[in-house]
């Protein structure tokens, strides 16, 4: 089977889910009282390197989204997953700014952390809508997918 361009928004969307959902287990880490040092850095990069993965594969979805074989039944569903995608990859790019921030100013005391937590846990839950949805318009309406299903 030929690779078709709407295939590569699959294999991108695993490197957000990923790099994020560790980037946020890392700032829940750094919580603690007595986190080592590194955690900063090594959270900041997680961030950093998710955000930019999730535009990745935001792009690659739009494209994917002009490509991929079309089923109406899944069309609801696709804007929604596609709204929540441009939602979630601000709401990174703005924590992505913001930590930037702390880290460049010295501002990474306990009430900072907390804040910038309290961004991780909202971007979290928008990657999960939006990972959902997207797992929906897949497996429940078959898009993308060799003789679909869900038609």
């Amino acid at each position: 089977m030929p690779l078709e361009p709407y295939h590569l928004h699959p294999a991108a969307v695993h490197f957000p889910i990923a790099l994020l959902t560790l980037g946020l287990a890392v700032a829940g880490l750094r919580m603690r009282r007595s986190s080592p040092a590194w955690l900063g850095p090594a959270e900041s990069w997680l961030l950093w390197l998710g955000t930019l993965a999730a535009w990745t594969a935001l792009a690659l979805g739009l494209l994917a989204e002009r490509t991929a074989p079309h089923k109406p039944l899944a069309w609801e569903v696709l804007a929604d997953h596609k709204t929540l995608a441009w939602w979630t990859c601000w709401t990174f790019t703005a924590l992505s700014a913001f930590r930037f921030w702390t880290f460049k100013t010295g501002r990474d005391g306990r009430a900072w952390r907390a804040a910038v937590f309290l961004l991780w846990l909202a971007g979290f839950g928008l990657l999960f809508a939006t990972a959902q949805h997207g797992g929906e318009v897949v497996y429940r309406y078959g898009m993308g997918v060799a003789d679909g299903g869900g038609m």
